[in-house]
């Protein structure tokens, strides 16, 4: 008996990582001008912007589901956009990978690796707002 629900046991492990596998997920919601700053909260007296709007980091579309992002600081490269457990982790070529957790429609948090370079440090996550788009110039 004890065989049998040991095997059962791993037969169960051994699939939950095809269970659990990331999607590609569009990269379309996250393309645009981004200010990014620490992320708001009861806690915070003043929360000046890292990156303005004024000069932007910018993410465009590096094809249906990935991203290429820049900021002032320099270029981030380009990213495979997913979708796991209600989150976006986003992967580069060099094995870098990123987590985006959407606080609003405007608004996400991206984390790095914490200490352990396993889990997702969401003490230090930047929260990433969208820029207003800027009307048109009449004079133009």
């Amino acid at each position: 008996m004890k065989h049998v629900s040991l095997l059962a046991a791993l037969a169960a492990l051994a699939a939950l990582p095809a269970l659990a596998q990331p999607a590609p997920a569009e990269a379309a919601p996250f393309v645009g001008s981004w200010q990014i700053g620490f992320r708001g909260g009861p806690d915070v007296i003043v929360n000046v912007p890292q990156v303005s709007c004024d000069d932007p980091a910018v993410i465009e579309a590096a094809g249906a589901h990935a991203i290429h992002a820049r900021t002032p600081g320099g270029d981030m490269g380009i990213w495979e956009v997913k979708a796991f457990g209600g989150r976006f982790p986003w992967w580069r070529a060099d094995g870098a990978s990123l987590v985006a957790d959407w606080v609003s429609e405007d608004a996400f948090l991206l984390a790095g690796k914490d200490a352990s370079g396993i889990q997702s440090d969401w003490e230090n996550a930047k929260q990433w707002t969208r820029c207003p788009v800027k009307a048109p110039d009449a004079s133009e």
